[in-house]
């Protein structure tokens, strides 16, 4: 027997559903405004007031990073993170870093200027978003919520577009995983990653709507 449809639910079953779908909004939400600001850090022309780079450096890698090359990140940081001091910088990642950062290595990848400057702009921060991160956020986090939306709540729906919507939410979650992989972070091709805000926000809002309604619309004629 399949799952009972949302709409024969029992009322205390309904209000937590209700309540899952809105935190699971509200967690997708508060995901794309952090990717969001690290977007914009990255194409930001002053470093952050806290460098993710330095926090970083000062922290988890401080037993990998002696005081002479962190000093040497923080001039250059300090300096605006510019291509023309790089050259310092260059020739400690060259040697520390880019045995385990490269191409295929670990994330994030340091190899060049490109890599290294929006680390230097974004602004460091804690919490749930922080600690997950973009990589985390894109490739699992939105992957997940969608999927327990989707397979939770939407398949049990009585709308008959259902099996459309499905589609269109996986679209979304693809695409937007696809875009935020083959950038690998970097901030080039902005209209990437808002497109992918645009069509997971769209998607996610059209679920929950849908959702809600069926939930709340009233048990189906068969069941009165």
């Amino acid at each position: 027997m399949g799952a009972m449809s949302l709409r024969n639910l029992p009322p205390s079953e309904r209000a937590f559903a209700t309540f899952v779908i809105l935190a699971l909004a509200a967690f997708l939400a508060g995901g794309l405004a952090f990717t969001t600001r690290q977007e914009r850090a990255g194409r930001a022309q002053a470093p952050a007031a806290q460098p993710r780079l330095m926090a970083v450096l000062e922290g988890v890698m401080a037993p990998n990073t002696s005081p002479a090359e962190a000093a040497v990140f923080r001039t250059w940081v300090q300096g605006g993170a510019t291509r023309e001091g790089f050259a310092p910088v260059e020739a400690i990642v060259t040697n520390n870093c880019a045995s385990c950062h490269g191409p295929g290595g670990q994330f994030p990848r340091l190899t060049s200027y490109e890599d290294l400057r929006p680390l230097a702009l974004e602004e460091a921060s804690e919490g749930l978003f922080a600690t997950l991160g973009a990589r985390g956020l894109h490739l699992i986090g939105f992957p997940l919520v969608f999927l327990v939306a989707a397979f939770g709540y939407l398949r049990r729906t009585d709308w008959k577009g259902q099996t459309i919507l499905t589609g269109g939410c996986a679209v979304a979650v693809i695409f937007d995983a696809g875009q935020w992989w083959l950038r690998q972070g970097h901030p080039g091709h902005a209209w990437a990653a808002w497109t992918g805000l645009i069509v997971l926000s769209v998607a996610f809002l059209v679920l929950t709507g849908v959702v809600l309604a069926d939930l709340w619309r009233g048990p189906s004629e068969g069941k009165r």
